[in-house]
């Protein structure tokens, strides 16, 4: 969870954005009382305070909570006006917590986004062990966010669902991607992990079929798989021993990891694609290096990230520039989807730019099969959205 005091409409947006990113749930605390309450227990949390909020009850009630908790506090404030002032003595308490990261008092969606993503990093205290036992066990498992795609100027339906990794743990309850990832990805496990997800969503797909629901699925695909030669016959292999087409299946890979077109993982995304498979270019952003590699990239599909959305909605220019860069993805016969799409105002900024697909809580969260079923299985419509 990521808790927060007080917060203006601005900055509350910005830490709603970032909780829906990582696939936290927010929760506000407007006493010290209440911040006591929910530190209890053994959840990790993390903790956004302003200046205002550092005062002595609630650091008090998170120095209390350093014995047994995991948890991580964002600062975003002036430390060194803070250092300055009456608040002095509070400081260097603070900066005593093994967990601190600090962020300009006015931050936006990637400042504390980077924040929050280091402060969970530091609190995972993972095995490899833990995660081999986890994937024997069969703790991990997979839900399923829906895509919906344009059909006609005013109908949108869901064609995709993209399968999201969860872990049930004995102990901890529900754990997102975010706390066991970075293990999975250091103790090289991520290629067990990565078929898990993609043997469930062929699975699941088979089941869902034979429901009356016909849906594809995108998977998310880490880069350090892309060394492995074999990876895309492999994956033939399971798909089609359900039964499936390639083409069924989009794997998504995040555009920080693809920043140079000559490297050698570029063979395995094109055998992968020589196979059927489609390819998603994801968390687009619309920078400059972004726009030099882009055309270059045996992609399908590109995925607009959340933060490059809002801040077109905001500045003319940049809304300009992603039109065009949509217009350069329909060229090239890419789709363009956009992700994090949460009110009505981006889904209407949306029609303006010829976004082809959408996906984020406007239209659900990830969901468990049995849900996926009954919303859009027979006699209840294709997902469409007016």
């Amino acid at each position: 969870m990521l808790f927060i005091t007080s917060e203006s409409p601005q900055r509350a947006q910005a830490l709603n954005d970032v909780t829906r990113e990582l696939s936290l749930t927010p929760a506000y605390f407007a006493s010290a009382d209440t911040l006591t309450q929910l530190m209890g227990g053994h959840a990790r949390r993390i903790i956004l305070l302003r200046e205002a909020d550092i005062v002595e009850d609630v650091l008090g009630t998170i120095e209390t909570a350093a014995g047994p908790g995991e948890f991580g506090v964002i600062v975003a404030a002036d430390r060194e006006a803070l250092r300055l002032s009456s608040k002095a003595e509070l400081l260097e308490r603070l900066t005593d917590l093994r967990n601190v990261w600090w962020i300009a008092p006015e931050f936006d969606f990637d400042l504390l986004s980077d924040a929050a993503r280091s402060c969970r990093r530091r609190m995972l205290r993972l095995s490899r062990k833990d995660i081999e036992d986890a994937i024997v066990n069969r703790e991990f498992l997979v839900q399923y966010q829906p895509k919906v795609e344009r059909s006609s100027a005013a109908e949108w339906l869901t064609r995709e669902a993209e399968a999201l990794v969860r872990w049930r743990h004995p102990q901890h309850g529900f754990v997102g991607p975010l706390e066991f990832l970075p293990e999975v990805e250091a103790f090289d496990l991520m290629g067990s992990i990565s078929e898990f997800v993609l043997r469930e969503a062929a699975s699941q797909l088979q089941k869902w079929e034979q429901q009356g629901l016909v849906l594809n699925s995108c998977i998310n695909l880490a880069s350090s798989l892309l060394s492995d030669a074999s990876l895309a016959e492999q994956y033939e292999d399971i798909v089609t021993s359900f039964g499936f087409e390639c083409s069924r299946f989009t794997f998504e890979i995040a555009e920080q990891e693809l920043a140079d077109p000559e490297a050698p993982h570029l063979r395995a995304l094109a055998a992968l694609r020589d196979r059927g498979f489609r390819l998603c270019l994801d968390d687009f952003r619309v920078a400059a290096a972004s726009l030099g590699t882009f055309e270059q990239l045996p992609f399908d599909e590109i995925k607009i990230h959340a933060s490059a959305l809002k801040r077109a909605q905001k500045d003319p220019v940049k809304r300009t520039i992603l039109a065009a860069v949509t217009g350069l993805a329909h060229n090239l016969g890419m789709s363009v989807c956009a992700e994090g799409v949460e009110d009505d105002a981006t889904f209407e900024f949306l029609k303006t730019i010829e976004c082809d697909k959408m996906q984020g809580f406007l239209i659900s969260e990830a969901v468990m099969p049995d849900i996926m079923r009954r919303v859009y299985g027979p006699g209840h419509g294709v997902g469409e959205v007016a």
